[in-house]
């Protein structure tokens, strides 16, 4: 879809005019793809998002900073060293971009945001403001490590072309004057027009413009009925104890096996794990030496959690709360340990039920395998577009994915983030409190 809508896209769109495919809120995969179309510029709103984004995506991609900046996330912005930052609105922001990127040696592109439109909730210089200030020599001198290319606006929010077309021209004859008086060093860069304005952009002589929707979509509310929950380090706060037992009964056995790897191998069914574990040794495990490390190992689990694991912060009001919407909650876990399962009802009663969860017992392949998640899409009779897969590793990520279903990500162990969209998640929560929260958002919205 995304490569048609490009190609939709630039029909109407002449040379010179840089397009700038606005990818804020869309997951890895969909930028993927209109990269793999030809496009190189994209623009975000949020420091945070293209922090975790800009690791995982190839590195020739130009990213265009567009939303409002405050001067406390300068520093992270600047290095990311993105192409250019639109959204300059203030002589405050202009100074702070300026001084950080001193302090990081280099000069950075930016626009100075014009406020045209008739709306309080814009922001942006004033286009007498913009007059004032805007003289080359000055600003080189007051702030030698910034670089004004040109100016950015934003049209009023309405259906009306006419007020459209007026901001439009207020900004192109501002940017006209400007260049007027600096003959020698012109503005080369005029960006305005969105998904919905963008072809009266262009004819007001805009030379970038910021597409989204028109390209990826507009953003649909999702309103899901079933909830794939993986169990070790999603539900539980288990993952601790597993890292110790795995690490001292492997090497017991003199397989090479730390704390990392199972945090990378989580997912997988025990079996699968000690066998890999033969294999990078050049051995090969006979499935008794496999059972019986494996029951080994989680006798040792036991011995050092008796009790059972609690429950990761915030999983229980989650779980609560998905249950008084209606929702249905699965599980599907690569353990195949009876006491973690029923450990599952004691902490969460009347949240889950056998036929609910889908175990090491119930798939032929495990994680990575799609195997277990679309055993339980199958038997929960939804739609795949009504299912949502909540996991907390990189395996677990990669099975839901292949599974061709929504996959969330809520990192609760010591793996960088980076690891969990490197496998596609379309979203990545730092605590099961936020998931809920965006949930919680998602609900209002349908």
């Amino acid at each position: 879809m995304v490569r048609e809508q490009i190609r939709a896209v630039r029909e109407h769109i002449p040379e010179g005019v840089t397009l700038v495919c606005v990818s804020k809120f869309q997951p890895v995969e969909a930028i993927r793809e209109a990269y793999e179309a030809g496009e190189r510029h994209f623009g975000e709103s949020r420091v945070q998002e293209l922090q975790r984004k800009v690791p995982v995506l190839p590195s020739d991609i130009r990213w265009h900073f567009i939303g409002h900046l405050q001067t406390n996330k300068v520093r992270d912005l600047l290095q990311l060293r993105p192409c250019l930052i639109e959204s300059v609105d203030s002589l405050k922001l202009l100074r702070a971009i300026n001084d950080e990127a001193a302090r990081q040696g280099f000069v950075q592109d930016v626009l100075l945001e014009v406020h045209v439109a008739r709306e309080e909730t814009k922001t942006g210089f004033s286009p007498e403001e913009i007059t004032e200030i805007v003289n080359r020599k000055s600003l080189n001198r007051t702030f030698p490590n910034t670089r004004v290319l040109g100016l950015m606006a934003m049209a009023t929010n309405t259906d009306d072309p006419t007020e459209i077309r007026r901001c439009f021209h207020l900004t192109k004859s501002l940017y006209d004057r400007i260049n007027g008086q600096m003959v020698n060093d012109p503005m080369v860069n005029l960006s305005m027009g969105m998904s919905d304005d963008y072809l009266i952009a262009i004819d007001c002589g805009a030379t970038s413009v910021r597409i989204g929707s028109a390209i990826f979509g507009k953003r649909r509310s999702r309103s899901f009925k079933a909830f794939f929950f993986d169990m070790d380090g999603t539900l539980f706060d288990s993952m601790p104890v597993h890292a110790v037992a795995w690490e001292e009964t492997m090497k017991r056995h003199g397989l090479d096996f730390d704390a990392e790897a199972t945090y990378i191998n989580e997912g997988r069914t025990g079996e699968d794990v000690i066998r890999e574990a033969f294999e990078m040794k050049g051995e090969q495990g006979d499935p008794q030496t496999v059972a019986a490390i494996y029951r080994e190992k989680t006798e040792a689990f036991r011995r050092m959690c008796p009790e059972g694991a609690a429950p990761v912060p915030g999983a229980t009001e989650l779980l609560e709360w998905l249950h008084e919407q209606g929702v249905e909650c699965w599980i599907v876990t690569g353990s195949g340990q009876k006491s973690l399962l029923e450990h599952v009802n004691r902490v969460f009663p009347g949240i889950f039920t056998r036929e609910r969860m889908i175990t090491a017992f119930d798939v032929t392949h495990g994680k990575p395998s799609p195997e277990p998640y679309l055993k339980a899409w199958e038997r929960s009779g939804y739609s795949k577009h009504e299912c949502c897969v909540i996991e907390n590793a990189p395996l677990g990520v990669r099975s839901g994915k292949a599974a061709d279903l929504f996959t969330i990500a809520v990192n609760t162990g010591p793996l960088d983030d980076s690891l969990l969209y490197a496998e596609h998640a379309d979203r990545v929560f730092p605590s099961m409190p936020e998931l809920l929260r965006w949930l919680q958002s998602l609900n209002a919205k349908n």
